[in-house]
């Protein structure tokens, strides 16, 4: 199927440039034919008006049966006539009786008139060998002082002659067969040139771009074809650069999700083993801490807290491989009591350098998912206590503005090395302190889930400032 759609493309072109070819040659046909016939008809009355001359060179004006023959038989017509105002007439015409069928007169012809009367001749409207008349001015010889026999009109004094139309109409056909055998052959040397210019210029990467759509759609994943646009930096060579890149980019996005895809899978089947071993690792860390003794109390509250990060780690990493986050169930919820809960969790309470101060009117709420929400202060929050190691404050600052809720989280930890900011909210790319670098993303996510949004304002060695913006309405 496509190569037919290919080789109908190409067939197109060449027909159509053909038949603007052809169109064209018969714009100039006209003009063409319509002189042919205007010139015809002069060459028989210049013909007729040598004729009269030799008529005028006899004596008496008289001349032979024979002699008028041949000048009527070189004249090609059948009868000449010469009027004049003051004068006595001329007459050069045969024995039989003529019965003349259209008349024409080339003195006054407009153009409209001579095309009217060339599609008249060319059809052949009129019976077979019927005559036709013919009038046009008369021209005579004047000699004088500055001059030497120049060939002047005069108003009053017109040649008329007479011939069969067919002899006319078989030169104006064969004239016109020419015509269309040079226009057949033109068009198809300049249709071939200029297919072949178009077809280099634009079928054949227009080809190959097909092909290469057709191929990514059928296989995207596969080696792509190439599209190489050979140095152009026309309209085409643009398209043909920016389709590689696209599908390029497209190509790299889809073999990364399929890696995440068969990530997720594998971990998804050893979930349950890992949770059973880590279950009981935290039951084991749980009798380790009532132990009475010095290195077990000092080795066990790091033990607790690798199994609790390998546990996050887990869950965390099942819940980005589903398809999707749940619907936000957005109400009107205090801020301050999430907050508080996120001390809780990351039992800030027990670690005496770590400080999560929140600075906002007590009242304060907020349109969010109380859940969703408490993750991402919790991720964001673990995320600067991991940074600070032993030390530091957290603070929370909360604001309304233009329709808005902005929540500043700020911390005076070591800030974010520069070779992970750009790659900050993507997936396992924006961890520096060993986790699967999910926090970030899955906050990202929840937030634009509420129709907000998650920057980082600025990170450096003062600290860093994380915006949270929340619709008010």
């Amino acid at each position: 199927m496509f190569q037919k759609l290919r080789s109908h493309l190409s067939l197109q072109l060449l027909l159509l440039t053909m038949f603007f070819v052809l169109l064209a040659e018969v714009l100039i046909y006209v003009p063409s034919v319509v002189n042919f016939r205007k010139t015809w008809l002069e060459e028989r009355l210049a013909a007729a008006n040598i004729a009269i001359l030799a008529i005028e060179a006899a004596p008496d004006h008289m001349i032979g049966e024979m002699l008028s023959r041949k000048l009527l038989g070189n004249a090609g017509v059948v009868a000449i006539s010469l009027k004049q105002k003051d004068k006595r007439q001329l007459v050069l015409n045969t024995d039989q009786p003529l019965n003349v069928a259209m008349r024409y007169d080339m003195r006054d012809a407009s153009y409209s008139d001579m095309i009217r009367d060339t599609i008249k001749s060319l059809f052949h409207f009129h019976p077979h060998k019927s005559l036709i008349q013919v009038k046009g001015y008369a021209n005579f010889m004047q000699a004088d002082a500055t001059q030497q026999n120049p060939v002047i009109h005069d108003e009053g004094t017109f040649i008329e002659i007479i011939f069969y139309e067919n002899l006319l109409c078989e030169d104006m056909r064969r004239f016109s067969i020419n015509v269309m055998l040079l226009s057949i052959i033109i068009s198809l040397i300049t249709a071939g040139l200029v297919y072949f210019s178009l077809s280099c210029l634009l079928i054949r990467p227009v080809q190959k771009m097909t092909r290469s759509v057709a191929a990514f759609r059928a296989a995207p994943e596969n080696a792509p074809i190439d599209l190489s646009d050979e140095g152009r930096a026309d309209e085409i060579g643009i398209v043909m650069r920016e389709l590689a890149a696209m599908q390029n980019e497209i190509r790299a996005a889809l073999i990364q999700k399929r890696h995440l895809a068969q990530l997720g899978e594998s971990v998804s089947k050893i979930n349950h083993d890992l949770r059973n071993i880590l279950s009981s690792a935290q039951m084991v860390s749980d009798h380790l801490s009532n132990v009475d003794n010095p290195v077990v109390q000092k080795l066990a509250p790091r033990f607790v807290k690798a199994v609790d990060r390998a546990i996050r780690l887990c869950e965390n990493t099942l819940k980005y491989g589903n398809a999707g986050l749940e619907e936000p169930d957005i109400s009107s919820v205090p801020l301050l009591p999430i907050v508080e809960e996120v001390c809780l969790s990351l039992g800030v309470t027990d670690l005496g350098g770590i400080h999560i101060m929140p600075d906002f009117p007590e009242d304060l709420t907020i349109q969010a998912d109380s859940d969703q929400i408490f993750r991402v202060f919790l991720n964001l929050s673990r995320n600067a206590v991991q940074a600070m190691k032993d030390s530091g404050t957290i603070t929370f600052t909360a604001r309304k503005e233009d329709g808005q809720t902005i929540i500043d989280i700020k911390d005076n930890g070591p800030g974010i090395p520069g070779q992970i900011k750009a790659t900050l909210f993507q997936p396992f790319h924006g961890s520096s302190n060993g986790g699967a670098g999910l926090g970030l993303a899955i906050s990202k996510e929840i937030l634009e889930a509420h129709g907000g949004a998650l920057e980082l304002v600025k990170s450096d060695g003062d600290g860093t400032h994380f915006r949270i913006i929340l619709q008010t309405v």
